[in-house]
């Protein structure tokens, strides 16, 4: 899915480099896929010097990356911590009994969050000790979650309610808008939400005015933005498209994608896992201009992407793993 381009040196010395021409990746085509499509191949030699493995128990799942330290939750719904320089032990700080169960964690400010019970748990440090939240108005479980500065931000378990809570927690959740089965991403005050079930694209400004930026996603699971653009993985199309918040333009950065649940916006780069057949983590040019590469492969159900400054890792939840990768040593693009 990669084009490679030739400029002459003649005209590189009397001109300079031109600005490169976007990557764009080939139309579907019909009966089959297009080899132009295709994921590049696995750079096995090159995880060697860039991936480390970190041993972190059965089944991790959910995960983020706070202030040097990792936290994720296991399918039981218990809490761990580690340090994110992979030393160590892994640390147990809740289960799915003291003080509840575990979905998802986030972050809201420098706040650590998960979502609970009718409820959000907070992790007021990386040895503990985890507390419920206390939120009022939360008719059944929270179901996606994401946060800003200030606030937590909410979907109910069969409700079409996006809420807003404060990230401090307790209070009563407030509603902002109704979207149903809402899949959310926020940047700075700014919350997206797409619809699973209708495949709008809305945001929600801090003021609250509601506006719609795209229609016609098919079953979207995964938004994220960044200052100018909104990112949504489909899971029918199996395709990632980047969205103009201007415009409203809609370009394909990557097709075959396969249970892409998750999107990471890190600088110039989108990092997003897909399953298939060779399960693998890739690494996105955001503006288009380069074919996706995988950077890590040999992964068993990649669940969550989470990224500090120096690292990238995704845990791999049949591996009983957490996968860290150096961003400083990834292959040039």
């Amino acid at each position: 899915m990669s084009c490679i381009r030739t400029i002459c040196l003649v005209l590189v010395a009397a001109c300079g480099s031109p600005a490169p021409k976007p990557w764009s990746p080939a139309p579907e085509v019909e009966g089959g896929r297009d080899e132009r499509t295709a994921l590049p191949r696995p750079r096995s030699e090159t995880e060697v010097k860039t991936r480390q493995d970190l041993a972190v128990g059965e089944s991790p799942m959910s995960l983020i990356v706070s202030r040097g330290t990792l936290y994720w939750t296991d399918s039981l719904g218990s809490i761990w911590s580690m340090p994110a320089h992979g030393g160590g032990t892994p640390t147990q700080l809740s289960d799915h009994e003291s003080p509840s169960f575990a979905f998802r964690l986030f972050t809201a400010g420098d706040q650590v969050l998960a979502t609970s019970r009718k409820d959000l748990l907070r992790v007021e440090s990386p040895t503990g000790p985890v507390r419920l939240a206390g939120v009022k108005g939360l008719l059944d479980n929270p179901e996606e979650a994401t946060g800003g500065a200030g606030f937590a931000y909410l979907t109910v378990f069969k409700r079409n309610e996006i809420l807003r809570v404060d990230a401090g927690g307790g209070g009563t959740a407030k509603k902002l808008t109704s979207l149903p089965r809402g899949v959310l991403g926020v940047h700075g005050d700014t919350l997206y939400a797409a619809s699973y079930s209708t495949g709008v694209l809305i945001a929600i400004p801090a003021d609250g005015a509601v506006k719609t930026l795209a229609r016609g996603f098919i079953r979207p699971t995964a938004v994220a933005a960044d200052a100018t653009h909104v990112f949504v993985y489909s899971e029918k199309d199996r395709t990632l498209t980047r969205v103009d918040i201007a415009t409203g333009e809609l370009s394909v950065l990557a097709r075959d994608l396969v249970n892409s649940d998750d999107l990471l916006v890190d600088g110039p780069w989108i990092y997003v896992f897909t399953w298939g057949a060779r399960p693998a983590l890739l690494r996105i040019a955001k503006d288009g201009s380069r074919a996706p590469q995988v950077i890590a492969d040999d992964l068993k159900s990649p669940y969550r992407i989470a990224a500090d400054e120096t690292s990238i890792y995704v845990t791999s939840r049949d591996q009983n793993t957490i996968v860290k990768l150096a961003k400083s040593a990834l292959p040039a693009p």
